[in-house]
């Protein structure tokens, strides 16, 4: 399983570290420590050595502001964000000018402090990629996220449409949604579009498209989405041969900063191509026990691709108002965490089936908030490749970002 990240908390105030400790917790990172200031923080930094240290900007500031400048000098890469009651913004100056990556204004939110964490984690990885001079193909290729699910009717392609809408809506990067479900893909009809052209005239012309004419194979959505819709007619898939999908991923990953695929619910040619391509896989399962049973299956079944496990991260998505399987056993039977849950919400389903996602039609709604929250959090995937990012599974990062890591797995559950 992928490494999770350490945090080492410091400041001189024991309750403040407390707080900070639960936010760390809720935030899905493991803490190594916590410290005073000064000498104590700094032996304790060197002898555990953190991914990333919280430390705590108080009176007397000058202190503060002097741990930092010693925690850099020992660790001089390795993160610091600092942490504050203050909203003083010659505070957070003053901090960032002694060295810290950002300013953290207290009290936060989870999901405040997952976004600060694996903001801090990629720009650090970033900086060392360009130290080392492995820069040059970052930027080259968006990122694919592939949304699957091991069976129909776990809400896969609702939460594809939601989080492709979403993130054309709450981020600046270029978004593209592909309808690769071969089986009875309805993208478009999700989007209320009515596509002129579709993935079988994008494979069927490849060797002539350019990024110029690409826009033509492709459908607008007010979001700001662009769609690339399956075929109107499901046979017209036998057209679409794997090479040909994986070619056409790869020139939608030239042209946009973020693809999601949408896939169907079996692990066939289409389906699998999708999956080895994925920057991150999204794997949706239900609290239905046929979901989790399938899944089980299904993971083993692709233990042959050797695909990199900090790629697939785990979606729990409550699809009925009826007891099913909790997500902790759910967990415990697939052997992985799941980094995302969403809220049984009847407004998602009806978004779906009218044309209008959630997350435009109702986006105040338990589910629809969950999946705006998701689709920010996926919203700095860049392509594998990455150190530290590898070890937090999904990348987050610049701007909206990234939005962490995960949301904490409480007691909601998720999806549709």
């Amino acid at each position: 399983m992928a490494k999770v990240p350490e945090v080492l908390i410091v400041g001189q105030d024991v309750q403040a570290r407390f707080e900070v400790k639960k936010l760390v917790r809720q935030s899905q990172f493991s803490i190594s420590g916590e410290a005073g200031f000064g000498t104590e923080a700094v032996s304790l930094a060197l002898e555990l050595k953190p991914d990333v240290v919280l430390c705590a900007i108080s009176e007397p500031v000058a202190r503060s502001l002097q741990t930092v400048d010693s925690l850099l000098n020992a660790l001089p890469e390795t993160p610091i964000i600092v942490y504050s009651s203050s909203r003083d913004i010659e505070l957070a100056r003053q901090a960032m000018v002694a060295g810290a990556r950002d300013f953290l204004t207290m009290p936060a939110s989870s999901e405040d402090m997952a976004r600060s964490i694996v903001a801090v984690l990629e720009a650090e990885e970033r900086r060392r990629m360009r130290a080392t001079g492995q820069t040059s193909s970052w930027g080259s290729e968006g990122s694919i996220v592939t949304v699957f699910g091991a069976k129909g009717g776990v809400g896969k392609t609702t939460i594809a449409v939601n989080l492709a809408v979403a993130l054309a809506r709450e981020t600046t990067q270029s978004v593209v949604l592909v309808d690769g479900d071969n089986g009875f893909g309805d993208v478009a009809s999700m989007l209320d579009v009515p596509p002129e052209r579709s993935l079988t005239d994008l494979v069927r012309d490849l060797d002539k498209v350019t990024r110029e004419t690409l826009p033509k194979y492709l459908t607008a959505h007010p979001s700001g989405l662009s769609v690339l819709a399956g075929p109107a007619d499901t046979l017209s898939w036998r057209e679409v041969e794997a090479d040909g999908f994986r070619r056409a991923l790869e020139l939608l990953s030239k042209s946009h900063d973020v693809v999601v695929v949408d896939t169907a619910g079996l692990l066939n040619e289409i389906t699998l191509v999708a999956l080895e391509r994925a920057s991150l896989i999204l794997w949706i399962v239900t609290t239905e026990f046929s979901s989790v049973k399938d899944s089980l299956r299904a993971f083993e079944a692709m233990r042959s691709l050797a695909l990199p496990e900090e790629r697939i991260q785990l979606v729990i998505n409550d699809t009925s108002t009826v007891d099913g399987v909790r997500p902790k056993t759910i967990e415990e039977v697939l052997q992985r965490k799941s980094v995302w849950q969403v809220p049984f919400d009847r407004k998602v389903r009806y978004g779906s089936q009218v044309g209008q996602p959630a997350v435009v039609g109702s986006p105040t709604s338990p589910g629809a908030r969950k999946l705006v929250d998701l689709a920010k959090t996926v919203a700095g995937i860049r392509p594998q490749r990455r150190g530290v990012l590898s070890r937090l599974g999904l990348s987050l990062g610049n701007g909206v970002r990234k939005e962490r890591q995960a949301e904490p797995v409480g007691e909601e559950s998720v999806v549709q």
